[in-house]
């Protein structure tokens, strides 16, 4: 697989009352749940390329908190490589693109998750959300 980064993605977590919340965005055709995520366009970092495509999609403004794993994955016989970061929701603004959004917890984010990239990606977030808890 590629060693170049392609795009740059978000795992999104806001605090709730008992857990933390993790974000799930529908796909741009409706056919899917994902993570929010996206190109790294010319001369943008993947940090900027994740907090851009988080605005777009979802209309979540947010801070990253780390650096996850990079993600691999064949789209249309191309190969993908995803920079995750783990990002806490700040504030919110009009998205971009009419997508449908949910707040879940960790075990439902992940049931709903379509793609094994994007759970293996919440998993490891959510595992830093839960040491920065303690």
């Amino acid at each position: 697989m590629t060693k170049i980064l392609t795009h740059a993605g978000a795992v999104v977590f806001r605090p709730s009352d008992s857990r933390p919340l993790y974000l799930v965005v529908s796909s741009s055709d409706g056919a899917n749940w994902v993570l929010p995520k996206g190109h790294i366009e010319p001369g943008e970092s993947p940090e900027a390329a994740a907090l851009r495509e988080l605005r777009e999609e979802a209309g979540v403004m947010g801070e990253i908190v780390d650096r996850l794993s990079v993600q691999h994955f064949k789209k249309a016989d191309k190969d993908v490589a995803v920079q995750y970061f783990l990002v806490r929701r700040v504030g919110s603004t009009e998205a971009a693109e009419k997508r449908t959004l949910r707040w879940e917890d960790e075990q439902a984010a992940v049931r709903l998750l379509t793609f094994a990239e994007a759970r293996v990606a919440l998993l490891e977030g959510a595992a830093i959300v839960r040491r920065l808890e303690k």
